[in-house]
């Protein structure tokens, strides 16, 4: 693991369907440039829409499954490994800083890596030789419970950590279409909605998600939202995010990167 201590940004990473580890998309080029463009991290910590969980949990020390958790897509993604390893120190790392803010999490040795988080870490570190510990999303979290858990492991950004979430900022299965298909209003005014709020590095604006502008047309449920607030609380209140990248896939899916520094 490597031992430098220069601080890192935390980020959102847009995963979209599976199919992103195997298409050329202006999303999956993004990624391929992403992990060139760093420094690479001594770890990652990654939050993703995909480990729903009763209680708060992280992986264990050890090889990380690659867990294949879809069907009906092509043979060739079931084929994909990232072999992974959450490295004993990292684990114990994020244990330590979790404690400290009253918080106690598990340590699972059965989830592995979801496609959540290992389709864009495939893309962004094909090499998968950095340490990646996963942290799971609590049954019944809110954008502020979210939010809290990035500003209790904030700290490790400072010491070369890449905090990262995992989601999608619009994310209705039912709505999708063709690529290439016009995106709809309801899915780039709620994209602006959010960049907006985030720029205004103040969590309050996100206080009733019910009342953002067609917020269920494109979120039935929430899940793939709330990784997003997961930087955004590491990054600490007043810091104002970098939109890397945006493009849409399947008509109104977003695939949006932010960059909090």
């Amino acid at each position: 693991m490597p031992d430098h201590q220069t601080p890192i940004p935390p980020v959102f990473f847009a995963h979209g369907a599976p199919t992103l580890a195997v298409r050329d998309t202006p999303a999956s080029r993004f990624l391929k440039h992403f992990g060139k463009d760093m420094e690479q991290p001594r770890f990652i910590l990654i939050l993703s829409a995909h480990w729903e969980t009763e209680g708060l949990k992280i992986s264990a020390p050890g090889p990380l499954r690659t867990y294949h958790d879809f069907r009906g897509f092509p043979d060739e993604l079931y084929e994909i490994s990232y072999p992974a390893s959450a490295d004993a120190s990292a684990v114990q790392e994020v244990v330590s800083i979790l404690s400290a803010a009253g918080l106690d999490p598990e340590q699972d040795a059965d989830w592995g890596l979801d496609h959540g988080a290992w389709v864009p870490l495939s893309l962004a570190f094909p090499d998968a030789d950095i340490p990646v510990v996963q942290i799971s999303l609590p049954n019944n979290s809110s954008p502020e419970t979210i939010y809290a858990l990035g500003a209790a492991v904030a700290p490790l950004s400072e010491k070369g950590v890449l905090i990262a979430g995992s989601g999608s900022t619009t994310h209705n299965l039912r709505a999708i279409g063709p690529d290439g298909s016009q995106v709809p209003a309801w899915a780039t005014g709620f994209d602006a909605w959010l960049d907006t709020g985030l720029d205004t590095g103040q969590l309050n604006y996100f206080d009733n998600l019910e009342a953002a502008p067609d917020f269920r047309q494109n979120h039935p449920t929430e899940e793939h939202l709330l990784p997003l607030f997961f930087p955004f609380g590491a990054a600490g209140s007043g810091k104002k995010p970098e939109l890397l990248h945006r493009s849409y896939e399947y008509g109104s899916i977003s695939m949006s990167y932010y960059r909090f520094q």
